[in-house]
């Protein structure tokens, strides 16, 4: 009895172990422009030299851009002039209403002598100052930049 309970116990840690070596990878390529500017991007660059970096492990493969891999990690890396990255942004996939909306709103902001009416929650009105209508264009100029640009 006890050898049955412990095959079965075998057995499942095996499945459960080949289970997770299946499972896909996740992360991200970091590769640079011909400028040396480093991009981090969800899909490989074509004909370019690459990094797929995997978020679980923090394993590095490393691309030639021709299909030839070479696994290492991280740590053992002991290039010091390869540029780590501080922050990486996930950014929305560009809305071209949003960019003509924000663009409009911008001409209309940047009018001479323009007065900008808001209403408020309550249903009353009032005029935005100067402090406002600058913060208005930041919005607006950030949304441009990132639907437009």
């Amino acid at each position: 009895m006890k050898n049955t309970a412990l095959t079965i116990a075998l057995c499942a840690g095996f499945l459960v172990c080949s289970l997770g070596a299946n499972a896909d990878k996740t992360g991200y390529y970091r590769w640079a422009d011909n400028e040396g500017k480093q991009h981090f991007t969800q899909q490989p660059p074509k004909g370019r030299q690459y990094d797929f970096v995997e978020t679980r492990s923090g394993a590095t493969t490393h691309s030639d851009g021709n299909g030839m891999f070479a696994d290492t990690n991280d740590e053992q890396d002991t290039d010091s002039s390869e540029i780590t990255p501080e922050k990486i942004e996930i950014l929305p996939p560009k809305d071209p209403a949003l960019c003509a909306k924000a663009n409009a709103n911008m001409q209309s902001l940047q009018a001479n002598g323009a007065r900008i009416r808001i209403t408020n929650p309550d249903g009353s009105s009032r005029m935005l100052n100067a402090e406002e209508i600058k913060q208005q264009e930041n919005r607006a100029q950030q949304v441009i930049k990132l639907h437009c640009n």
